[in-house]
Order: structure tokens, then C-alpha cells, then sequence
């Protein structure tokens, strides 16, 4: 049986930075239990065009396509599928990810995709294809976790019990197949701006409950052991000679004991590697000392989602947050001279001229930038996107043609406020930035970006050989510009 995991395109207008974890570790498990190596598309990577992707797909006649990407791929998906049955009618498509898990009729509904995966891919994945590998015919219905067509008839939608959450990730997952990928591409184009870096996810799952995001993996987190962690890192400094790790969790401190043994392990093995993550600002408000420890044990960067400087917003997000907490990490991060990348959105439901104002004040007040303003966007699970679909934003009978629409949120494609029209909402937002990033360059110069980035990033600037100019530019225009 011949196999084709495909990774489609992303953020076009953006070099390719992360890697596709999801279908790696699929590719891994298809070795490990099936004894056949797929072919690992990475179109994101390569960024193909669609004559060149038509002749990779006529020069082999392939079984089977997995296909998966985060939301906004939802469009990618469906030209691709399109195309593969165009090159290969007989080809069966199984498509999974956060793009199309919790549509996934909708999905089977518009386009060529023959089954859909619509939770964790591991144990569902590997079952589906031994069926497939016996008939590709196979009746499906024993298998958990999937939707799919019966009798390739489109309005003959299946949808089988979900499987629930596994309990292990450590044994139950594996690390990522980064022989598949084009790890070359991924490290070329570091996410912070410095070294070989590569993104790292830890864990499943979210504690908390955010109007505005999809938490496919449960509200309980589980975690990789440090252990796992530890060999994972040893794999990609011995292979591909990493500099930085950058966790992208959805809540990496959720669990603080597992911080402090992570960091603990970290400094003993591995002490010159530098590591970013994603935070949460009620942890650290409460819990300077995580700070000083994740430091000491080579973080540079923690990620938070401030979100707004209206705590009636916040409120409404239910980011169960408070402002003060906000700027209580906007100080510590502060003392101990560690940047602070936040996110903002604009345009929540209930936002008004006066939470915009009140967010705009948080950011001169405590002299941030607001270069990570997003658009509310109501992606496919969210529960702003159930509202959208309630209040008739979104029509209910034409969900493909809005999720065909997705892109990043820094576009604008909807309105969910009632304050504003759209040109407003729009204007507001660039009103918003400009005047926020005039603020902060008055408040901190690039020479003082570059002195507190230098010292951050010490141990990497003799390796690469960065000269001031060059450090000062990417300290300015990156991550780092945000002290």
C-alpha cells in the first residue's frame, strides 16, 4: 500500500517556520506499525505550485493521501483533494487536524475528502489504515474517532462514535518523524531570528475555557514527560546541531512542578540551549520566582495572551484574568529584563469605542507595543464561532464559503461587534497600532533592544557571527522588540 502524507501550504506571505508535528508523528507511526514508508509531501516547506504538486502526484499511483493543517488551511484542503482525485479518482483521502475535526460534514460534504479523522490521530489513523490496507473497501464502522462517506455518495455521511483522549502521550504518541520533514527549510527560517531553532509541543490540552479558541484536545492537560522532552532534545542537537527550542503548547506552565523539573533537567543536560514558550499570566503574577528559575535554565522568551486592556473584555473572553495580574507580569518580566510577546485582539463580541480606549491606554500606560493586534476571528469550534452562526454573521447554510475565507487573523473577514462597521473596526485597529508603536519607540530605543537582546542572546551571536547592524535590525523588526 502506497501512502502520501501531505502538509499543505500556510501563511503564505510568510517563510515557512514551523514544522508539521501533527503529521510527522503520523509518519513515524506508520513505520513503526505498519512497516511502510510514506511519501511526506511538505508543500508549506517547498511552497509547490499546483502544476508542480499535479506532476509529483501523477508519478506515483498512491493508496492513500493523508491530508491536515490548523484552521485556516480548511481552503488548502479542499483544492488539494479536488486535485488528487482529478490525478487519482481511485486515491481514498483521510484529512484531519484542526481545520476540519469539528466540521467534518461539512467538509466530506464540499469536497473530495473520503473520511475524516475528527480527534487524536494516533490510535485512529494507524487502525484505519490496517483496515484499508486489507480493502480499501473495507466496511468502517467499527472504527472510532472518523466520518465518512459511504458508497462515495456525499449526501451518505457516517459519523462513528469519537474515541476518547489518550491517556499516555509519552507511549501512546512518539516524537516527530524529522526525517520526513525538510528540516533544512524549518531551520533556516528561525521563529525568534537567531540559530537553529525548532518548535516543540509538550503537551495536549487547556485548562482554560477562551470564548475565541478551539480545544479540540480537552480542558484537562496531559504532558510529556520531562524525560521524553530530554531525549527529544538529545535527537536534534545530535542531528541537526539545534540552538533553540520553542515550545508551542497551548499552556506549557499549566503545570508549574513540571516547569521547575523541565528547567531543572534542562540546565544539567543541555545549558546552552536557548528555549522560548508559551505563558499564562495569572501563573506568573502569583509566581516570580517561575521566572527567575525558567531564565536561569536558558528561556528568553515567554508568549502571553493579554488579549485587552478592558478587564470587561477580558471578562467576556473568559480569559479568567485580571488587568492588574497583566501588569504585575508586565513588571517582573521587566526586572528580570525578559521581553514580554503579547497578543491583543480587536473586535470581540461587546467591544465598543470605549474598551478599544481603555486598551489603547493599558498599552501607553505600560509602554507596549501593539505590532500582535488580531482580528476577533471566529475559527470553525471556537465559541465565538457558534455565536457568529447564532446572531447570522455567519450564514448557517453557507459555512464552507466562510471557512473557505480563513487566513490569519490579522486579515479582517467578519464583524462581530455592534459598535463599529466594518471600515471602522478596521481603522481602529491601525489607529490603534500606530499610536502604541510611536509610544514604545519613545520609551525604549533600538541601541537599548539590541543591548538587552545581546544579552540574551550571548552564547549564539559569536557562533553566527552577528555584528551589531545586523543583531540591532532583528532585534528591532522580531520578537525581541518587545521589552
Amino acid at each position: 500500500m502506497d501512502i502520501l502524507i501531505i502538509n499543505p501550504p500556510v501563511r503564505l506571505n510568510d517563510k515557512p517556520r514551523h514544522i508539521p508535528h501533527g503529521l510527522a508523528i503520523i509518519s513515524r507511526l506508520i513505520k513503526r506499525h505498519l512497516n511502510i514508508v510514506p511519501t511526506f509531501l511538505d508543500i508549506n516547506a517547498y511552497r509547490y505550485t499546483e502544476d508542480e504538486i499535479k506532476k509529483i502526484l501523477e508519478a506515483a499511483d498512491f493508496d492513500i493521501v493523508l491530508i491536515g493543517g490548523i484552521a485556516s488551511t480548511y481552503g488548502q484542503i479542499i483544492s488539494l483533494s479536488n486535485l488528487i482525485k482529478r490525478v487519482n479518482p481511485d486515491s481514498k483521502i483521510i484529512a484531519g487536524g484542526y481545520a476540519v475535526m469539528c466540521i467534518p460534514e461539512v467538509l466530506l460534504k464540499n469536497s473530495e475528502v473520503d473520511i475524516v479523522c475528527t480527534g487524536e490521530g494516533e490510535i485512529t489513523v494507524i487502525e484505519l489504515l490496517k483496515a484499508l490496507e486489507k480493502d480499501l473497501n473495507t466496511n468502517l464502522s467499527g472504527i472510532k474517532g472518523i466520518c465518512y462517506k459511504t458508497n462515495n455518495r456525499k449526501e451518505k455521511i457516517v459519523c462513528n462514535p469519537p474515541r476518547t483522549l489518550i491517556d499516555n502521550l509519552d507511549e501512546q504518541s512518539t516524537l516527530p518523524d524529522y526525517e520526513a520533514v525538510p528540516m533544512n527549510i524549518y531551520l533556516s527560517n528561525p521563529t525568534v531570528g537567531f540559530g537553529k531553532d525548532v518548535d516543540f509541543i509538550s503537551s495536549r490540552g487547556c485548562p482554560y475555557r477562551c470564548t475565541f479558541c478551539y480545544q479540540p484536545w480537552g480542558h484537562k492537560p496531559r504532558f510529556h514527560s520531562v524525560d521524553f522532552i530530554m531525549d527529544c532534545i538529545a535527537l536534534l542537537k545530535k542531528d541537526y546541531d539545534i540552538d533553540f527550542i520553542a515550545f508551542q503548547d497551548d499552556e506549557f506552565m499549566a503545570n508549574e512542578r513540571r516547569v521547575y523539573e523541565f528547567c531543572k533537567a534542562k540546565k544539567a543536560k543541555f545549558p546552552d540551549l536557548l528555549w522560548s514558550c508559551t505563558g499564562r499570566v495569572n501563573i506568573v503574577a502569583r509566581n516570580e520566582d517561575i521566572i527567575v528559575v525558567m531564565k536561569e535554565a536558558g528561556c528568553v522568551s515567554i508568549s502571553y495572551g493579554f488579549e485587552s486592556g478592558a478587564q470587561v473584555m477580558l471578562n467576556r473572553m473568559r480569559k479568567g484574568i485580571t488587568v492588574e495580574q497583566i501588569e504585575d507580569v508586565i513588571s517582573i518580566s521587566r526586572k528580570h529584563e525578559m521581553p514580554v510577546p503579547a497578543s491583543f485582539i480587536i473586535g470581540m463580541p461587546g467591544e465598543t469605542e470605549r474598551t478599544c480606549k481603555e486598551t489603547l491606554d493599558f498599552c501607553l500606560k505600560n509602554n507596549l507595543n501593539l505590532d500582535s493586534l488580531m482580528f476577533a476571528t471566529p475559527y470553525q469550534g471556537s465559541e465565538i464561532f457558534y455565536f457568529a452562526l447564532k446572531t447570522g454573521r455567519i450564514d448557517k447554510n453557507r459555512i464552507h464559503d466562510f471557512l473557505l475565507k480563513l487566513g490569519d487573523a490579522r486579515d479582517f473577514i467578519i464583524n462581530l461587534t455592534d459598535a463599529f462597521s466594518d471600515e471602522e473596526l478596521i481603522q481602529k485597529r491601525k489607529e490603534m497600532m500606530e499610536v502604541a508603536s510611536e509610544n514604545y519607540k519613545n520609551f525604549i530605543t533600538s541601541e537599548e533592544i539590541y543591548t538587552k537582546t545581546k544579552n540574551l542572546f550571548g552564547p549564539l551571536l559569536e557562533k553566527y557571527s552577528l555584528d551589531e547592524g545586523d543583531l540591532q535590525h532583528r532585534a528591532k523588526h522580531g520578537s525581541m522588540s518587545t521589552f
